[in-house]
């Protein structure tokens, strides 16, 4: 992890370390990951859950750019993990799935839509 690290750092690449539990947070700290992202998603049983990026919130360090990801479905989810540090989300599947995509990622960021059409917004 470290060397790949560094080499992505070398070749002016910003690099999000993915990591699933405690043990994994370490090694990326101590690769010197900025950038940490945490799988909600259990890769055994394909599960999500919040749980994991708010268990593991109270070991990330302030100064990491703090990514949840996986199986955030709503505002309230979003203002949860807000809440708890993470600093961005990593959102496909919500999005990919809905029939308005546009207005369920301002939903996401707290943005009242008017239900105004312009171009294609929906």
């Amino acid at each position: 992890l470290l060397q790949l690290h560094e080499l992505a750092l070398s070749l002016g690449m910003d690099v999000l370390v993915e990591v699933h539990d405690y043990a994994e947070l370490k090694q990326a700290v101590e690769a010197g990951a900025k950038i940490i992202g945490v799988n909600n998603r259990d890769l055994r049983t394909f599960r999500t859950t919040l749980d994991n990026s708010l268990s593991l919130a109270k070991d990330m360090p302030a100064e990491t750019l703090f990514v949840s990801e996986s199986g955030i479905a709503g505002r309230e989810d979003v203002l949860q993990l807000e809440k708890a540090g993470v600093k961005a989300v990593l959102i496909g599947e919500i999005l990919v799935r809905s029939q308005k995509p546009c207005r369920k990622l301002k939903e996401l960021r707290g943005i009242e839509f008017a239900g105004e059409v312009r171009g294609n917004v929906d």
